[in-house]
C-alpha cells in the first residue's frame, strides 16, 4: 500500500530510522512496478499559507504495482484543506470510469503511537485493479500558516523507488523572490522568471532508479534533492520561535521542577545535569500533544508540561532549558535533524530539523542533552544526534548554526575470559566484562523493555548457543549510565570446538570479526552507505586452558582511518592468551570508501590477522593424532 503524507506536521523524531531508503545493487527498469506521470502547482501565500494542486497518473505494470496501489492515502492536518477534484481508472482498451463515492473514504487519521494529532485522512479504493489499469486523480490541498513562521520554505527529493517516472513537473509560485539550493539534480531543468517568483522544476527524460539485495544497514544518504524558500538566514526562520522560547525560559519554574533544582543545589554540574535528566525521566514520559496543530514548533507553557506529566522534544528540551538555567547552567534550547541519516543543510529552514535539544556548558564542556532518550550517558551525544548541524537559540532570540561533532572511539566492552577445556572437548567458561557507553545503553534499554531475566539469556548467548548452567551476576542498571558497569558470567560451552575429522580446532567468532561481510559488499557489487553504530573500541582477553594449542599468534597491528585493530598471544604458566583490541573510528563506511584500494587492503591485513587466531587443540589425556 502506498501512503502519501501531504503534510509534515512539526513533531518531534523518535528513536530508530526513518524515511530514508534502506535496503539500497541496480533493480532492473524491466521490474518497474509502476508507471508515473505527475504535474503539480504550488503557491507560497502572502500571510504564510500555501497552496499546491497535483494531477498524478499510475500505469500497473506487474501484479506488485497492484498491490502499491491498492488503497491510497492522503492524510492532512484538520487545519488544512483538502479536495478531491478527480479520480478515474481506465482497463485495457477501456474508457475512463470516475471512481464510485462509495469507494472514497474520509475519517479521522489514527494518533501516532506516542502522541495525540488529529489529522483527518482520505482513502482511495480503485475496484478491478490488474495489469495494463491506469488510473489517475488531482488533488488540491491547502497549508493553514503556522504560528511564528514568517517565511517559505519547502524541500522536494526524489528516492529510490519501484517506480518508473515518466514525467514530473512543478511549478512554485510567490509573492516574493523565491531562493532555490540543490544537489543531484542533473535530471531536471529548472527555468525561473525574471523577478524569480515563479520556479518550474521538470524532470529531462524517464527516470527508474530502485536499488535490490543491499544489506539492511545499507542505506542511500544522497538523492536528487531541491530546497526553496523566501531567506538564507537561519535566524530569519527561528528567530521568532526563539522569541517565543526565551518568553517560556523567563517563567518561573513551577513547583516541582523547583524542588529538584533546590534538591540538587548543592552537588557539582555533572551532577545536577544527572539529577535533572533523571527527574525528567521519572516524572515526564515522552508524549506529544499534536491536537492543536497551529502550536507547530512552539512548547508548552513550563506549568502545562508539569502538570500534564508528558510533553514531545520540544516541551521536555524546553523544561530541561529551564531547570538547567536555575541551577546555574548556561543552557540553550536547539534544533536539529534526529535520525542516523541526516542530509547536507541546503538552506536552514523549518523543513530542516525535526527535533528539539538542549545545548549545556557543564565544567568546560559541550553536552548535547535529549530529554526524549530512555537513557543517558554524562557528557556523550546519542549517535542519531552526532556529525551533524544543530541551530542553536541564545538568550537574546539569537539563532546561530553549531555542529554536533562524531563521539570519539572509546572503550565500550572490556572483556576477560577464561575458558577451560575437558577431556570430552566441552569447556568451562568464566568471564567478566565491563559496559560503557552505547553498548551499556543497548543493555539499559532492554533491561527495561524485555526484563532482567530475559536478557541475563542474551548475555548467556553471547558466549556460545550451545551451554548449560549459565549464570549472570550483575547489579540492577539505571537511567544514568555509570561510567562502567561491570558483569559477571559463568557457563558451559557444550561445543566450543570444530571437530574436523578428529582433530579440535579453536575457533572465537569474538576474535574475526566480520570482515567476510565487507568482502561480500564489494564481491556483490553493492551500492549502499553501511551504518555500523557509534564509534566504538573493543577489548577483549580470552584465556585457554587444559589444552595444548599448536601455534603461536604472530602479533600484528591494523591501522586505517576507518579501523584500528591489534591482535598478540602469549603463554603464562601453561595457560594460552589472547590480547585483542579493534576500535571503530566511523558511524559510517560509504560506498566511495569500502571500494577503494586503501580499504581493501585494510580489510584484507585485518582478515589475515584475525584467521591466525583459529588453533589446532591437543586435549589433555587424548591421544595426539599423527
Amino acid at each position: 500500500m502506498y501512503r502519501f503524507p501531504l503534510y509534515r506536521p512539526l513533531i518531534c523524531a523518535g528513536l530508530g530510522l526513518l524515511s530514508w531508503q534502506a535496503l539500497a545493487a541496480y533493480q532492473p527498469q524491466s521490474e518497474a512496478a509502476l508507471a508515473a506521470d505527475a504535474v503539480m502547482e504550488c503557491q507560497f501565500n502572502a500571510d504564510h499559507s500555501s497552496d499546491c494542486t497535483t494531477t498524478q497518473h499510475y500505469t500497473i505494470l506487474t501484479p506488485a504495482g497492484r498491490e502499491m496501489l491498492s488503497r491510497i492515502d492522503f492524510s492532512y492536518a484538520e487545519t488544512d484543506g483538502f479536495e478531491l477534484r478527480k479520480a478515474e481508472f481506465t482497463q485495457p482498451g477501456g474508457k475512463p470510469v470516475a471512481l464510485a463515492p462509495a469507494q472514497i473514504d474520509t475519517r479521522t487519521a489514527p494518533n501516532p503511537e506516542q502522541g495525540f494529532l488529529r489529522e483527518k485522512q482520505t482513502s482511495l479504493a480503485f475496484p478491478n485493479l490488474r495489469v495494463g489499469t491506469r488510473l489517475s486523480y488531482t488533488v488540491q490541498q491547502h497549508y493553514a500558516a503556522k504560528p511564528l513562521l514568517g517565511q517559505f520554505h519547502s524541500v522536494l527529493q526524489f528516492g529510490p523507488k519501484p517506480v518508473r517516472q515518466d514525467s514530473f513537473k512543478i511549478t512554485y509560485r510567490a509573492t516574493r523572490p523565491i531562493i532555490w539550493r540543490s544537489e543531484q539534480m542533473d535530471d531536471y531543468r529548472f527555468t525561473a522568471s525574471s523577478d524569480r517568483k515563479k520556479l518550474t522544476i521538470e524532470q529531462k527524460a524517464p527516470v527508474f532508479l530502485n536499488y535490490i539485495n543491499e544489506p539492511s544497514i545499507g542505506f542511500i544518504r544522497q538523492v536528487p534533492r531541491v530546497e526553496l524558500g523566501s531567506s538564507t538566514e537561519v535566524q530569519d526562520y527561528f528567530g521568532p520561535l526563539a522569541q517565543r522560547y526565551q518568553q517560556i525560559l523567563a517563567t518561573p519554574l513551577p513547583p516541582a521542577s523547583a524542588k529538584a533544582v533546590a534538591a540538587l543545589r548543592e552537588l557539582p554540574p555533572a551532577g545536577k545535569v544527572a539529577g535533572l535528566m533523571q527527574h525528567i525521566n521519572d516524572n515526564y514520559r515522552y508524549l506529544g500533544d499534536w491536537r492543536a496543530t497551529e502550536r507547530g514548533y512552539v512548547p508548552f507553557e513550563l506549568e502545562q508540561i508539569e502538570q500534564r506529566g508528558y510533553g514531545d522534544c520540544k516541551d521536555l528540551a524546553v523544561l530541561l532549558a529551564a531547570m538547567l538555567k536555575a541551577s546555574g547552567i548556561k543552557a540553550e534550547t536547539a534544533w536539529v535533524s534526529r535520525e542516523n541519516v541526516v542530509a547536507p543543510l541546503l538552506i536552514p529552514g523549518t523543513h530542516a530539523p525535526n527535533h528539539a535539544i538542549v545545548r549545556a556548558e557543564v565544567d568546560g564542556k559541550v553536552w548535547w542533552l535529549d530529554p526524549t532518550n530512555p537513557v543517558f550517558d554524562p557528557g556523550r551525544s546519542m549517535p542519531d544526534i552526532q556529525e551533524r548541524w544543530a541551530f542553536v537559540s541564545d538568550a537574546n532570540g539569537q539563532v546561530r548554526q553549531d555542529y554536533i561533532p562524531l563521539e570519539a572511539p572509546d572503550t565500550s566492552i572490556v572483556l576477560d575470559k577464561q575458558e577451560h577445556f575437558d577431556r570430552a572437548g566441552q569447556a568451562r567458561v568464566n568471564a567478566r566484562i565491563e559496559f560503557s557507553h552505547m553498548e551499556l545503553m543497548r543493555l539499559m534499554v532492554s533491561d527495561n523493555q524485555n526484563g532482567i531475566a530475559s536478557n541475563d539469556q542474551s548475555l548467556c548467548e553471547r558466549f556460545t548457543r550451545e551451554l548449560r548452567d549459565c549464570q549472570i551476576d550483575r547489579e540492577p542498571t539505571a537511567f544514568v549510565a555509570p561510567r562502567t558497569y561491570r558483569v559477571k558470567a559463568s557457563l558451559t560451552d557444550l561445543k566450543p570446538l570444530e571437530n574436523i575429522s578428529g582433530s579440535y580446532f579453536y575457533k572465537s567468532p569474538a576474535l574475526e570479526g566480520d570482515w567476510d561481510f565487507l568482502v561480500n559488499y564489494r564481491r556483490n557489487g553493492q551500492l549502499a552507505d553501511l551504518y555500523i553504530g557509534d564509534a566504538n573500541t573493543l577489548r577483549y582477553t580470552i584465556t585457554l586452558s587444559g589444552a595444548q594449542l599448536d601455534k603461536d599468534v604472530k602479533a600484528c597491528n591494523v591501522r586505517s582511518p576507518w579501523f584500528d585493530m591489534d591482535l598478540r598471544s602469549e603463554r603464562v604458566k601453561g595457560e594460552y592468551r589472547y590480547h585483542y583490541r579493534l576500535s571503530q573510528k566511523k558511524r559510517w563506511l560509504s560506498h566511495e570508501d569500502i571500494v577503494s584500494a586503501p580499504f581493501e587492503a585494510m580489510v584484507s591485513q585485518a582478515k589475515d590477522c584475525s584467521e591466525q587466531a583459529r588453533q589446532l587443540v591437543q586435549l589433555k589425556g587424548a591421544a595426539k593424532k599423527t
